[in-house]
């Protein structure tokens, strides 16, 4: 990190101090200095431009810097970043640097302090900042890169179907679902298969496009294993809802596969079903999906 990389807003009410203190980091090479005469003028430079360093006085009319470090660390909260902190006082005290470190202050210094002392602390200060902020970046980068992870961790990669994982979360929040506002949920798995227990890409995506079509809009499907896919409804009313719809994304494959693989050998079906509502008590996932297991019987 150079010098001329730091961006400086030095704060005074005073505005011989805030030139005394521009020239002495002027001089050891700082380049980018913005004054202010107050906390609220600091406020509205570091709102316009980020700075990685301010350097204040610690006792101001109207803001004091130590107010100015509470808005600043609440900024650097809501958007992700940290700034620097430097206080000056003329009172060198103990008590003054406790609570001043307290407060968030990455540094204290006296005003009596030389331009050398004076540049080294402000220089100490940005590299803190530098680092900070880089490793917030790579936070972003890593919870963005995981995010992406987990997204494709619940996607079967050959169907883009949501995988087993994302069935489980699904249903589990159509059962707290339910739980708080009534209604009832449905689940089926279909397994097919052909005689040497291997379908191709273009069966199984024939499959799962011949499902979808079967089902509303806010159901669901998922590739559950290998050759078994999965269903979930949700609907309001039980007495109304019709079983039957299961039976419709049997006639849905028949219809779209002509009964065979895109090797032209036969499809073997298997379905199982499970529906429910008013839980009491709520079932679990795993039990869900094992009564639905159970219930599985070929179609033909």
């Amino acid at each position: 990190m150079r010098k001329e990389d730091l961006s400086i807003i030095v704060v005074d009410d005073l505005q011989f101090s805030r030139e005394v203190v521009k020239s002495g980091l002027g001089k050891s090479g700082y380049t980018d200095i913005r004054t202010a005469s107050s906390a609220d003028e600091a406020l509205y430079l570091l709102n316009q431009r980020r700075a990685h360093v301010v350097l204040a006085d610690f006792w101001m009319p109207g803001m004091n810097g130590l107010e100015m470090t509470d808005l600043i660390r609440r900024w650097d909260e809501n958007n992700d970043r940290y700034t620097g902190i430097v206080l000056l006082t003329a009172e060198d005290t103990a008590s003054s640097i406790v609570v001043a470190f307290d407060r968030g202050v990455d540094d204290f210094i006296s005003k009596s302090a030389n331009q050398f002392e004076l540049a080294a602390r402000v220089y100490g200060a940005g590299r803190n900042a530098f680092q900070q902020n880089e490793l917030r970046g790579r936070m972003r980068t890593l919870t963005s890169q995981f995010l992406r992870v987990k997204q494709f961790s619940l996607l079967d990669p050959e169907t883009n179907l949501p995988n087993r994982a994302q069935l489980e979360v699904h249903v589990e929040s159509l059962i707290e679902h339910c739980n708080a506002r009534g209604g009832g949920l449905g689940i089926a798995l279909i397994e097919v298969t052909s005689p040497n227990n291997a379908l191709r890409l273009g069966t199984l995506k024939t499959i799962a496009n011949s499902i979808q079509l079967s089902l509303r809009p806010m159901d669901m499907v998922f590739r559950f294993s290998i050759n078994t896919f999965a269903v979930s409804v949700h609907y309001q009313d039980p007495q109304v809802f019709d079983p039957d719809l299961f039976d419709r994304l049997i006639q849905s494959i028949k219809r779209h596969t002509m009964q065979t693989t895109d090797q032209g050998k036969q499809l073997n079906i298997s379905i199982g079903t499970w529906y429910g509502h008013g839980f009491d008590p709520a079932p679990s996932v795993t039990e869900i999906i094992s009564l639905t297991h159970q219930a599985c019987a070929p179609i033909y």
